[in-house]
């Protein structure tokens, strides 16, 4: 098939989108909200995807037995600590509510709240891409050492701070609707 035949297409399909709208009340808001809801969980998976990549190159690092043995009781509760709260935010983005109105809801969005949770899920990946970029580095640094053990501490604070960007966005998302 053509670059012609394809553009063509996609026209006849929204021209035939478009006559759906004109037709059936509500529909339009229907499909921008599945719109909404589609691109918001693509800003999830790209949040979790980065996410998944720094918790398996943490592992990866410690894969080897002899690694683990070098470490102390802080040293483990910080390896601890950080899988555990990295999991942790890791599912609640991954499994968090879709950021929308309900199909049956009559929630009008403004333009600058809805702007400002766009921006939210921008510091959302931006910061997992910093944890998996921490990751990366605290790989290259020997364990149990004081070096290592400031760059564990400074990925929990990191996690930390991504948690509390997820709370953050449920309480934008409550927010969303009406004159408020």
């Amino acid at each position: 098939m053509g670059g012609k035949d394809y553009l063509g297409k996609v026209k006849g399909e929204r021209s035939l989108l478009e006559k759906i709208m004109g037709y059936v009340p509500g529909y339009r808001g229907y499909k921008e909200k599945e719109l909404r809801r589609e691109s918001d969980r693509l800003v999830r998976m790209e949040a979790v995807n980065k996410l998944k990549a720094a918790k398996t190159a943490f592992r990866r690092t410690f894969a080897n037995p002899s690694a683990v043995q070098k470490l102390s009781s802080d040293d483990v509760y910080r390896f601890d600590t950080f899988n555990a709260r990295l999991e942790r935010v890791t599912q609640r983005i991954d499994r968090a509510v879709a950021g929308y109105a309900g199909m049956f809801d009559a929630v009008k969005v403004k333009e600058d709240k809805l702007d400002s949770v766009i921006q939210h899920d921008v510091n959302v990946i931006e910061k997992a891409e910093a944890v998996k970029t921490a990751v990366e580095k605290a790989n290259s640094i020997v364990p149990a050492t004081d070096e290592w053990r400031t760059a564990m501490d400074a990925l929990i604070s990191m996690v930390e701070e991504l948690d509390r960007l997820v709370d953050e966005r449920t309480s934008l998302l409550r927010g969303l609707g009406g004159e408020a």
